[in-house]
């Protein structure tokens, strides 16, 4: 989608973004495909091309639950951590109405074609400055807040090589985070 910063979104544009790219709007036919992809990138937070080309055996089970186990295809690095059951439950869905068999891709698209779509729904919604890596900007911030502000968790769900690399990223909606913190104030 070009360079430029893109923000971080809030549940609700995610929800709208979806939403919208899901059911159509205006001349655009709805897009299931590319709504479950920015779906599983904002419960994710995996950069877009891996999302893309997750399989139907990206995600295997592990003592009861289920582990996301993909390597990135921009980092080299193995990613592997356990997933909600909704998720897994979201992508079976998919691949079963598809008729996706085991060990396939789930989306027979790429990521052109998602930015493309998400260009055109940000602007018909003129929701600003957004991009597919919004969704995992997005999916870092809940791990950071919802982890007591841990740096060092946040830096490991990202895969980033530092915690000062984390602090850009979130720092780079710094509004929207005195927003939320603001939201949680201890008063007596």
């Amino acid at each position: 989608m070009g360079r430029y910063t893109t923000r971080i979104l809030s549940d609700d544009e995610i929800k709208l973004i979806i939403k919208t790219v899901a059911n159509g709007y205006d001349k655009h036919k709805p897009n299931e495909a590319i709504a479950t992809i920015l779906l599983l990138q904002a419960n994710l937070g995996c950069r877009i091309g891996d999302i893309v080309n997750l399989r139907t055996d990206s995600i295997v089970p592990d003592c009861g639950g289920f582990r996301l186990n993909i390597i990135e295809q921009k980092t080299g690095k193995k990613r592997t951590f356990v997933i909600p059951s909704a998720v897994k439950q979201i992508m079976d869905e998919y691949a079963e109405k598809h008729s996706i068999s085991y060990g396939y891709r789930l989306f027979r698209i790429g990521e052109q074609a998602v930015w493309k779509v998400l260009r055109q729904v940000t602007e018909y919604l003129n929701i600003g400055s957004v991009s597919a890596h919004s969704f995992r900007k997005a999916a870092g911030l809940r791990v950071y807040l919802d982890s007591g502000m841990d740096i060092a968790l946040t830096t490991q769900f990202y895969q980033h090589a530092s915690p000062a690399i984390t602090m850009k990223y979130l720092q780079r909606n710094t509004k929207q985070m005195d927003e939320l913190l603001s939201k949680s104030v201890f008063t007596l």
